[in-house]
């Protein structure tokens, strides 16, 4: 028998699942990475799409606000820039109806509509009532009487007419002979814009920002934050990336709030603005967090199921050469036989002992697969559980049995089977220590037959005694017979066999036979009468139970307790009582009588009915079993009346199986009341 070296066996183990924990900790690395580098593309493609539709709707609202200021300019310009008090005023002119309708129609979009002449004083406004106020200090105003001819987006202003933030945008106008006349101006709600991108959820802290050339924000939102327009980017990586390209995505932290975001951006072409969205850093990589935690924490579970699988095959590489070693000790034991078997079959050692027991020299044992030493009636069974222990993976299997020896005689043997698996689970081999019990299996079998012996003079000696009480009444040993049937039949269809003892039941329908011992003690002037009894009689018949009962007390205490003597007092004491109180010795009623008491009353009065007496004839078994239906509830328990009523045709077979025999004659002919 071949074993694998410990020590080779450990190393390997320990290489295997070294090699295993490096490369679930590499590929654990990878996908981490992977999945990180997944996440922050899909935000970067999330924020660039953003930022190009912010850059589309914030050009279409500057190119609005710049063409309503154009048309101004124009009918303003055309009247030579004469004062216009209200906007009515210009509403002959075509282009000036557009300007006021375009107003009107983004609402939303304009704080004010006005128009301020060369020293900043306003002649023209659309807030009621008009509101004198001079904007010669502003920055457009000043830019635009500088020389500057563009459109100006400038940064936001507190508004002195309405006290409302605004984004200026403004375009000059000239006088009739070519000089600055003043400016148009459009005082631009920043919320307008703010309001349209918080329609898109960017996530805790995301932003978007509408900002200027010097990196002042004009409007924007953060997500649950207050709003940025004001606030300045200029030292932010996101503006020097804004001044080197028109267009661009970066992570930095972009508002000077200390929060890193994945920031795209696009420039408001042709217009020195730019539009850029942000989402938190943080919050983008949350979930990949919670992953990247779990897919550890599961690393670590697998890691430490590696350890633990190492300790286990460690402790079962150990286990298994104390085995080898302890079976290799067996061997050495010459009061049994020790035998290993490969799982095909063949032998693989055994020792003198199993020579000794089966009767084979060693060189023709080998030649003799195991399988024939085994009687043909008992290989089936036996390879029956073999089976199931194998695939139950059973380490343990206990059988007796029996083995054909070299010259043909059974020896019994008891066979202990150590199943010995290998690592991966196969099977390895068949341990099994033989030991011969021929002597005991030959004392106990003697045992049994003495108990046999035993069981079958009991009941010869109860059978007896209850044929003697029977015998003096005209009874017979079938009578004796048929009750035991009537007793077990009713007990077994009632479920009431259930409260026994599965060893005492045969003892109960025994020892129901003995219901009627007490008639020993009746004198036969009175239990072989024909005549009419009388009171006095009556009275001396009604003490057969408790002459039984005194009977079996004395034997119970002669022999100490035992079941059956307990179980034939109480039928004999009791099988009188009826169930409505009426009956005797004690006049008990209901289920104060004793269950086998009242079974027996049942079967008692039956056979009694269907059977021939000195003093009576038997009537058939139809009227017997309407005498008992009409007794249930009087004489008889009712619920075990149904039960006979149910399975009174087995009763009848039972009267064809053990018939009535033959009375002797009968001189006399009179009837008399059954007692």
């Amino acid at each position: 028998m071949k074993r694998t070296p410990f020590l080779t066996s450990t190393v390997l183990t320990a290489v295997f699942c070294l090699v295993i924990v490096a490369l679930s900790g590499a590929a654990l690395f990878v996908f981490l990475s992977r999945e990180k580098e997944q996440v922050l593309q899909n935000a970067f493609r999330q924020t660039d799409n953003l930022s190009r539709a912010f850059q589309e709707h914030s050009l279409r609202t500057v190119e609005n606000v710049r063409q309503v200021l154009e048309s101004l300019k124009e009918i303003y310009e055309k009247r030579g820039g004469g004062v216009i008090g209200t906007f009515e005023e210009a509403a002959n002119a075509s282009v000036a109806r557009y300007a006021i309708r375009s107003r009107e129609a983004q609402g939303t979009l304009f704080n004010l509509l006005s128009i301020a002449d060369e020293n900043g004083d306003l002649v023209l406004s659309s807030q009621r009532p008009f509101v004198a106020v001079n904007i010669y200090e502003r920055p457009f105003f000043r830019a635009h009487l500088s020389g500057v001819q563009e459109f100006i987006v400038g940064e936001p202003i507190l508004g002195r007419a309405t006290g409302k933030w605004f984004i200026p945008m403004s375009l000059p106008v000239e006088k009739p002979d070519g000089s600055f006349g003043g400016v148009i101006l459009a005082s631009v709600d920043p919320f307008y814009f703010s309001l349209f991108y918080r329609q898109v959820r960017l996530g805790p802290k995301g932003f978007v920002l509408f900002s200027g050339p010097t990196g002042k924000v004009l409007t924007g939102t953060v997500q649950d934050g207050d709003p940025p327009f004001g606030k300045s980017i200029a030292e932010s990586n996101l503006f020097r990336s804004m001044m080197s390209r028109e267009e661009g995505s970066l992570t930095c932290f972009g508002l000077p709030d200390g929060e890193k975001r994945i920031i795209s951006y696009r420039k408001v072409a042709p217009y020195p603005l730019f539009i850029s969205a942000g989402m938190s850093l943080d919050e983008i990589l949350s979930p990949y967090y919670r992953r990247r935690t779990a897919a550890v924490l599961a690393a670590a579970s697998f890691t430490l199921f590696v350890a633990l699988f190492f300790a286990a095959a460690y402790s079962a590489f150990s286990r298994e050469r104390k085995e080898e070693e302890r079976f290799r000790n067996f061997f050495e034991q010459s009061s049994v036989g020790f035998a290993i078997v490969s799982p095909e079959g063949e032998w693989i050692h055994f020792n003198d002992k199993l020579c000794e027991i089966t009767g084979y020299p060693r060189e023709e044992l080998l030649e003799r697969p195991w399988r024939d030493l085994t009687p043909p009636e008992e290989l089936v069974g036996e390879m029956k559980v073999m089976a199931k222990a194998i695939a139950g993976h059973w380490e343990d299997v206990f059988i007796e049995k029996r083995y054909v020896r070299r010259n043909g005689t059974l020896v019994d043997v008891d066979v202990s089977t150590k199943i010995i698996w290998k690592n991966d689970g196969s099977l390895r081999y068949f341990a099994s220590m033989v030991q011969d019990v021929s002597e005991r299996k030959r004392s106990e079998r003697l045992l049994a037959k003495r108990a046999e012996e035993l069981e079958l003079h009991r009941e010869a000696i109860i059978e007896s005694m209850a044929m003697l009480a029977e015998y003096r009444d005209r009874g017979t040993g079938n009578h004796i017979r048929r009750t035991k049937e009537y007793v077990k039949l009713l007990l077994e269809r009632s479920g009431s066999a259930a409260l026994f003892p599965e060893k005492d039941l045969p003892l109960v329908w025994q020892s129901a036979v003995l219901h009627d011992i007490g008639k020993v003690g009746i004198p036969d002037a009175i239990l072989l009468k024909r005549e009419p009894l009388t009171e006095e009689e009556f009275e001396i018949i009604r003490s057969h139970p408790l002459i039984g009962s005194e009977v079996l007390r004395r034997a119970e205490e002669r022999l100490g307790s035992a079941s059956f003597i307990t179980y034939s007092r109480q039928i004999t004491e009791y099988h009188h009582e009826k169930w409505d109180g009426t009956g005797y010795p004690h006049g008990l009623g209901g289920e104060d009588i004793p269950l086998l008491a009242r079974i027996t009353a049942i079967v008692d009065a039956y056979d009694a009915l269907i059977s021939r007496r000195p003093y009576k004839e038997p009537v058939s078994h139809e009227e017997a079993v309407e005498a008992i239906r009409a007794g249930a509830g009087t004489h008889f328990d009712p619920r075990l009346v149904e039960v006979f009523l149910r399975c009174s045709n087995e009763f009848r077979e039972i009267i064809s199986r053990i018939p009535e025999e033959n009375m002797p004659p009968d001189p006399l002919q009179e009837s008399r009341s059954d007692t």
